[in-house]
């Protein structure tokens, strides 16, 4: 899968079939958050991954420094199960989870959904790897990552029949930044990709080649 590609026609396909004000007031949004600077300010490279304690779809907690202890991690911030772009990377996460793990690492997907909406989505795109419930973005505005929608993004979501209070266990209309990051065992970000535009993420290409960076600097540091 070209998931560059792939996520760009599906975009230009939803923005076709947006109505005039819809389509305005997102990319008013999208404006609006490039404006204050929200990935700039957030989690990058070189950043220490801030710690975390987040449940799985079964309820088992996971602490990201028992993840760690185990190796290098590929870690995804995704919007939720009903976002179409979030849904085609979570596949295309799935499909590079074989060659991420002969990497020596595992891929982690994090989204602010309730747990058992967390199951639900796992067991509906059939998913390998560990995804994690963070209640109201907890986690994700402790990296910077996180904001308050707008008004009129909150309608657009309104519309479609989305309550994100509701389905986040917030009291606030909030959604995570699209991101993904290569983590070192040493928590610290080898590799980082934040847009808030939804509908742009790497290729997971890009990510094998980080970890096969980071696995040959570990190589040469242990000569």
């Amino acid at each position: 899968m070209n998931l560059v590609q792939t996520l760009r026609d599906l975009n230009d396909r939803h923005r076709a079939a947006l109505p005039a004000r819809d389509r305005t007031d997102f990319e008013d949004e999208l404006d609006r958050l490039r404006m204050i600077r929200l990935v700039e300010e957030g989690l990058g490279l070189g950043d220490h991954l801030p710690d975390f304690s987040l449940s799985d779809g079964a309820g088992r907690l996971w602490t990201s420094q028992e993840l760690l202890d185990r190796g290098p991690l590929v870690l995804a911030l995704f919007r939720g199960g009903w976002c179409p772009y979030c849904d085609l990377t979570m596949a295309a996460l799935e499909e590079a989870r074989p060659a991420i793990e002969a990497l020596g690492a595992r891929a982690v997907g994090i989204m602010p959904e309730r747990v058992e909406h967390i199951a639900a989505t796992v067991e509906r795109r059939g998913i390998g790897y560990l995804m994690l419930s963070d209640p109201a973005n907890g986690f994700a505005r402790t990296c910077g990552l996180a904001y308050d929608l707008s008004s009129a993004h909150i309608r657009i979501h309104r519309d479609r029949g989305r309550d994100f209070p509701a389905l986040h266990g917030d009291t606030h209309w909030r959604l995570p930044v699209p991101a993904v990051f290569v983590v070192a065992p040493d928590a610290r970000v080898v590799f980082a990709f934040a847009d808030v535009d939804p509908a742009c993420w790497p290729d997971p290409e890009a990510l094998l080649t980080a970890l096969q960076a980071l696995r040959d600097t570990h190589a040469l540091s242990n000569r």
